[in-house]
């Protein structure tokens, strides 16, 4: 590992940001904190770069410990939310900050600002002021600052934000072609879910200052280990169910030949084999929450297993169409009673009664009831 947290905690008087933060980075990588607003990935990343200090825990990078390194002596590239480029200095001075701070030579700060600006596509653009310049010019500015100091660690705090969703995503493509081509190992932060899937490697979701989970994006979208990770990687049903308590005395074990679960308006669903552990975690009667993306379920015509329901929406998204289909008498969270379904075909409109089903092969994903997941 390129770069190791151990422990890593800090407190605001009663808050903890970040909670015992355990974190490895592999030399190359582009790994990514993803959460909601408050969960403690920029106070993580701030920890890193240096800006915070730890109450407890420690980092090491490359082998040493730089814990109560300040972040000039740890070296590390970082490009903010708000790009912190100076107003008053032009294009060039801006990318050779860092430079001249770390008094490298003349014809060396020429020559990587000028490289740095043509890897961001920027190049002839030394003399400009930076307040004549787009949002996105300006946040290639702040990463050619980055790059040109050449870091073993580039730090990004959610860059992207302040662009148009177009710019966003062109330019996301852009940051991880040039990373991976300078062979750069990145820490990204950022509460999109499609963002952090674009650009990852892997990505380690966040919540009340602890990561959740760390996987690639495939990982955690199709094997999450909690619900609140389930409903942040994406769009889910979520249906009340329980074990059905069958007959007087039986096993978990005599149980488990057969894992099924009762939605809330009696019908049964059997689970995929990969839920056994989390269906023999639940008591017979004991509540729970089935977890369903919407491509996991499909109309279906000849199925014991289907609900019967009205097609109310019908939206088209491109590569998928999204239905919201209205089930009468079943709890869907928390009682909407509408289940949403994708499908890469054109199928029924609205005001059209269907049946639905989760499809062949589907992923449904069993939890406690009790469990935070909001």
């Amino acid at each position: 590992m390129i770069l190791e947290v151990a422990g890593a905690t800090r407190r605001f008087g009663d808050v903890v940001a970040v909670d015992r933060l355990d974190l490895g980075l592999r030399r190359g990588e582009f790994v990514t904190l993803l959460g909601p607003s408050g969960c403690g990935k920029t106070t993580a990343l701030r920890l890193i770069a240096g800006f915070e200090t730890p109450d407890a825990g420690r980092i090491r990078f490359e082998d040493t410990d730089v814990t109560a390194w300040s972040p000039q002596r740890r070296g590390f590239g970082m490009v903010f939310q708000n790009y912190a480029l100076f107003p008053h200095l032009n294009v060039f001075e801006n990318v050779a900050f860092g430079l001249r701070s770390r008094k490298r030579p003349a014809e060396e700060i020429r020559s990587r600002v000028r490289e740095a600006l043509e890897r961001v596509d920027l190049d002839g653009y030394q003399e400009r002021a930076v307040q004549a310049l787009s949002g996105g010019q300006q946040q290639r500015v702040a990463l050619a600052r980055a790059l040109a100091i050449e870091p073993a660690l580039l730090l990004l705090d959610e860059p992207l934000s302040n662009l148009d969703q177009a710019l966003r995503v062109r330019t996301r493509a852009e940051l991880r072609a040039l990373v991976k081509e300078l062979e750069i190992t990145a820490l990204f932060v950022t509460h999109d879910q499609e963002e952090a899937f674009d650009l990852s490697d892997r990505v380690a979701v966040m919540r009340d200052g602890r990561i959740r989970q760390i996987g690639t994006p495939r990982e955690l979208y199709e094997n999450p280990v909690e619900r609140f990770v389930a409903a942040f990687m994406g769009r889910v049903n979520v249906f009340p169910v329980r074990v059905p308590t069958g007959r007087a005395g039986e096993s978990p074990a005599s149980r488990g030949r057969e894992p099924r679960v009762e939605l809330s308006n009696g019908l049964r669903w059997t689970l995929p084999g990969d839920q056994m552990d989390a269906y023999e975690r639940l008591e017979p009667g004991r509540g729970g929450v089935l977890l369903v993306r919407p491509e996991d379920l499909a109309f279906r015509d000849d199925s014991d297993r289907a609900l019967s329901g009205m097609v109310r929406d019908r939206r088209f998204r491109g590569a998928l169409t999204l239905y919201q289909v209205e089930v009468e008498g079943l709890d869907v969270d928390g009682g909407s009673g509408r289940v949403e379904i994708a499908s890469a075909s054109l199928g029924p409109s609205a005001g059209t009664r269907v049946r639905i089903g989760p499809r062949p092969g589907a992923r449904l994903h069993l939890f406690p009831s009790d469990e935070p997941g909001r």
